[in-house]
């Protein structure tokens, strides 16, 4: 089949409503054509959110098609790692050696339960922030365990002239400690949170296209000029906003399913689960950054 006949298999179908779309005549496990790619990209573009049903990857399959995007993120923590792959997060209450459930009160799981259950933007923390992120689905609960989006892109449009010309040029501190302080966890070690120290971002990034999204989520612990409780409040209104059901989209995992996600213009959270009785495993890969995020007619913090 040549590749005009294969990009002309590929449908796209918008969600009826909320945000993202449903992609299918496409099977992840093999090297995409680049009509096909090409096809599929220009989707990520305009919609920021792609649903893909149905694969069957293996980790180095999930990381080829992710590499087509961009270099990977790296997570150093072997036990989070996939196969020992240093660019897969396993995202699960699985325990790698034991495959036993791990434990609710085990300090590292709580941890991650409690911070993936907030609104958050994948390495939003991070200087260069990541460009986007892949969750496929292996295992996963007989109720519960889906995953809430929001696209703050559509939120921002829907801001009046003067709440835009408001925020066009603040400035918002991210920080992995904010999610931490948040849930009442203890610090992380000195030299980890050297690691990733505090970041600044504009609030408003206009990406190529000239879309204006909101860089926003658990991680944005601050806005420069504001007291910390000001701030607070501030960012939590504009979450309220971002979260309404017009701009979301509730995904009931099935085994299989991948969902590709914009990582500066969508935000996500894991909805409850049974975390004693039932297993739930994913595997992410993250798209790293290469530049700061671009305010608003060049505005740069």
């Amino acid at each position: 089949m040549n590749t005009v006949a294969q990009a002309l298999q590929v449908s796209v179908l918008p969600h009826a409503e909320g945000i993202g779309a449903e992609v299918s005549g496409v099977d992840l496990s093999r090297p995409l054509e680049k009509d096909v790619f090409d096809a599929v990209s220009a989707a990520f573009r305009d919609h920021r959110l792609l649903v893909f049903r149905g694969q069957r990857l293996s980790v180095e399959q999930q990381i080829a098609f992710s590499e087509r995007f961009g270099v990977l993120e790296d997570f150093p923590d072997p036990k989070d790692q996939a196969d020992g792959h240093k660019t897969v997060l396993r995202v699960t209450n699985i325990d790698r050696a034991t495959g036993n459930i791990k434990p609710v009160d085990d300090p590292g799981h709580k941890s991650f339960t409690l911070g993936t259950s907030s609104w958050h933007i994948d390495s939003s923390f991070r200087t260069l922030p990541s460009k986007a992120s892949m969750l496929y689905a292996l295992e996963m609960p007989n109720e519960g365990g889906d995953t809430m989006f929001a696209d703050t892109t559509l939120a921002y449009d829907t801001l009046s002239v003067t709440r835009r010309t408001e925020l066009d040029h603040m400035v918002v501190i991210h920080d992995f400690e904010e999610t931490r302080r948040r849930h009442s966890l203890p610090p992380r070690p000195p030299e980890v949170k050297a690691a990733t120290p505090p970041a600044r971002h504009p609030l408003v990034t206009e990406q190529d296209n000239g879309r204006r999204a909101l860089f926003i989520g658990s991680h944005a612990a601050g806005i420069e000029g504001m007291s910390y409780e000001n701030a607070r409040t501030f960012i939590d209104e504009l979450e309220a906003i971002s979260t309404q059901p017009q701009f979301t989209y509730r995904h009931q995992w099935n085994s299989g399913d991948m969902i590709m996600f914009d990582n500066i213009c969508v935000m996500h959270q894991a909805m409850p689960y049974d975390l004693v009785g039932s297993r739930r495993l994913l595997h992410r890969t993250t798209v790293a950054g290469d530049a700061p995020l671009p305010g608003v007619d060049g505005f740069a913090p």
